[in-house]
């Protein structure tokens, strides 16, 4: 039995970055970038600063340990704040700091505030997220040509490299003058999400809503001022808006005693602003808890606890005739829950945008997990509310979402022998006057140009065939879809991007290979996979003190296996400055 060199490194490479990849991902902080605009108008958008606060109750909400910048930008950016890892001490620091938001700026250079933050902030593995907020459009010129042109480096560059880095954009509009387009494509392109307020008055509620995006804690249902805490809950957070001349806010324990900011305990933390309170409490009494102030919706309970309620994570948009599936568990200490006597007590319920609720079932043959599947979803924005009640527990999962028109729906036909990819494009014929259908295809690769093609009908399919991809490599693509529709009128299809790396691919095998034999295809293995294949036969030949030989590597590749699994942190770690710099130096090349 023979083994290629080649098959044995690429297997090897792969039991190393897989390792790598496990340590990175087990230990590495979210990393969170944060935009304001300060631009002068700011001062009509803005006028009692009330981002100030808005800041503030973001920077309290951060998970501890996150790797955070705050920027400010105008014609510049400047750095507000920075921390590696978020803590009381920083927190602290940073709220003084918050102070210094301002509305003197000239321009809105937001391709400078975008290029800062990517070639600046961003150098870890964690989850990455960048934060907007403006009230403006790219303004960096008197001379709206030069504007121009940053805007569409934004849409032609820097989303595509946003999209290498995995970073996701959410974006808060503030004002009627804002280029609301390119903050949905960047929130769009990026798997983001795009708020838009009303006034400056709705900027803290929507950072609440953005803190829960870009690092979701555990919520409790929060009805009529009422929520239950119960054992498993070591500490919560209740983030309670105020109304204009609102009385002082009153917390009610179990016990009936009763809790205002001038309580004086060591467990618990009063913030209080003229537009919200955040109180924290360790160590909860369990039981019903009562919030003596006005109601209001956007009030919540994060909590800090070991039984959580978990759910797949999807895409914030939705394909208009794309089916939504939803799977839920349980775990406690982050083992799943998947025992009869607490599974039984459970009903989970799911609303949607304030339809009367439909209950979630369990899985008959996935013991711990819970399904339901959404059918025929509208356009436009969605809020999914799911509510778990096991007697003698509570929890909560909020989800937001947007349907979006589906012209031309998209398939990835995988080849994981060759590595290579085939996109299949599909449009709508009830819609599209099909010989009117452009597509083109952008594909950005790190420290090369960026190349487009024009995907043409061939019998009647449209087809991207991708080159085969090397290992370690990654391939962004952007869609740009035109057609007229049946009725004369010119449409537009969004589509989303697609991202090619080792992830797509299954791991190669190290096994079964012979010069006699070769791999069975997928397909093969497809059809087969009922029969086992035989490996314990070993004909004698006189190629056995080979087979020992090649035994004797087997043997050597599963030791290095198991002690790179063993040592896997510390390999992260003694690879981490490596792998920084040479972020850095990819970056500093893309840009």
């Amino acid at each position: 039995m023979k083994l290629s060199a080649i098959a044995l490194i690429t297997y090897l490479s792969f039991i190393v970055s897989n390792v790598v990849s496990a340590s990175q991902l087990y230990d590495a902080p979210n990393e969170i970038q944060v935009l304001i605009d300060v631009s002068g108008s700011m001062k009509q958008n803005d006028p009692q600063n009330l981002r100030v606060a808005a800041t503030q109750l973001l920077i309290n909400l951060l998970p501890d340990n996150a790797k955070v910048s705050i920027w400010l930008f105008a014609e510049h950016t400047s750095l507000l704040s920075h921390t590696d890892a978020v803590d009381g001490a920083w927190r602290r620091e940073a709220l003084k700091g918050s102070k210094k938001i301002h509305s003197h700026g000239i321009y809105t250079h937001i391709e400078d505030a975008i290029q800062t933050s990517l070639e600046k902030g961003f150098s870890g593995n964690g989850n990455k997220n960048l934060i907007i907020l403006t009230d403006g459009m790219v303004d960096i010129s008197k001379d709206i040509m030069v504007s121009a042109d940053s805007r569409e480096r934004i849409l032609s560059e820097w989303i595509p490299k946003l999209q290498l880095q995995k970073i996701k954009v959410q974006t808060i509009a503030l004002s009627d003058q804002v280029d609301r387009e390119l903050l949905d494509k960047l929130a769009l392109q990026s798997g983001g999400w795009a708020e838009t307020a009303e006034s400056a008055d709705q900027l803290q509620r929507l950072f609440l809503r953005t803190a829960q995006k870009v690092a979701p804690k555990d919520i409790l249902p929060f009805e009529n001022n009422t929520f239950t805490v119960d054992s498993s809950i070591q500490e919560f957070s209740l983030v309670i808006f105020k109304q204009p001349n609102a009385t002082t806010t009153r917390i009610v324990r179990p016990d009936q005693e009763r809790l205002t900011q001038n309580s004086t305990s060591e467990s618990v933390a009063w913030l209080s602003t003229d537009s919200y309170d955040l109180v924290t409490v360790k160590q909860p009494m369990p039981g019903e808890w009562h919030v003596e102030a006005a109601i209001d919706p956007d009030n919540q309970v994060m909590i800090l606890t070991d039984l959580k309620l978990h759910l797949n994570e999807f895409s914030s948009f939705i394909g208009e005739k794309q089916p939504l599936s939803l799977k839920l568990h349980f775990t406690e200490q982050n083992t799943l829950i998947s025992r009869p006597d607490f599974l039984d007590l459970v009903t989970i319920n799911l609303s949607l945008d304030q339809h009367p609720p439909i209950k979630i079932n369990a899985i008959k043959t996935e013991a711990g997990f819970f399904s339901q599947t959404l059918d025929t979803l509208a356009k436009g924005k969605h809020a999914l509310t799911i509510v778990a009640d096991g007697k003698t527990f509570k929890r909560e999962i909020t989800k937001d979402f947007e349907v979006i028109p589906t012209l031309i729906t998209m398939e990835k036909l995988i080849d994981n022998t060759n590595r290579a990819v085939t996109l299949k494009f599909v449009p709508d014929i009830g819609i599209v006057d099909l010989s009117t259908l452009s597509i083109t295809a952008t594909a950005h690769r790190p420290n090369q140009e960026p190349e487009s093609q024009i995907i043409k009908e061939q019998n009647g399919e449209w087809l991207l065939k991708l080159d085969k991809l090397p290992a370690g490599e990654s391939l962004s693509l952007n869609f740009e879809a035109l057609a007229k529709g049946l009725d004369g009128t010119v449409v537009t299809a969004e589509l989303p991007p697609v991202i090619i790396d080792d992830n797509l691919f299954t791991p190669p095998q190290p096994l079964g290979l012979s010069e006699q034999t070769q791999a069975p295809s997928a397909t093969e293995i497809t059809e087969n996979e009922a029969t086992p294949a035989v490996t314990d036969q070993t004909p004698d030949t006189p190629d056995s003190r080979i087979d020992n030989e090649w035994g004797m590597i087997i043997g050597i590749v599963l030791a290095i296996n198991t002690l790179i699994c063993g040592i896997g942190f510390f390999v992260y770690k003694a690879l981490k400055k490596a792998i920084e710099k040479q972020q850095q130096k990819l970056l500093e090349r893309l840009a």
